[in-house]
């Protein structure tokens, strides 16, 4: 499978951007992706702190993926909504 397109949902961004996904991109790979879309652009930087990335769910408590895994490993598809959030190094 080639490059697919997903939806990004980035923590105090007002908009959801359409970024596009690799199945072997890592999931922070996946997170830098989707911060170039939205950091400087909505979102303020958080120097210090790193993105986490998770499903979205009806109530935004979904766990976090794991960050070297890939996207095919989570087993994200063509137009999936994720979320992308800033935490502290060593955080859950």
């Amino acid at each position: 499978m080639s490059a697919f397109p997903i939806l990004s949902r980035f923590q105090n961004d007002c908009h959801v951007k359409v970024v596009e996904a690799e199945p072997a991109q890592s999931i922070d790979a996946l997170a830098e992706a989707c911060a170039y879309h939205s950091i400087g652009v909505h979102v303020k930087d958080q120097p210090g702190k790193i993105l986490r990335v998770r499903p979205t769910s009806d109530n935004d408590d979904a766990a976090p993926w794991p960050r070297e895994m890939t996207v095919a490993e989570a087993g994200i598809k063509y137009f999936d909504s994720i979320d992308i959030y800033f935490t502290d190094p060593g955080a859950g």
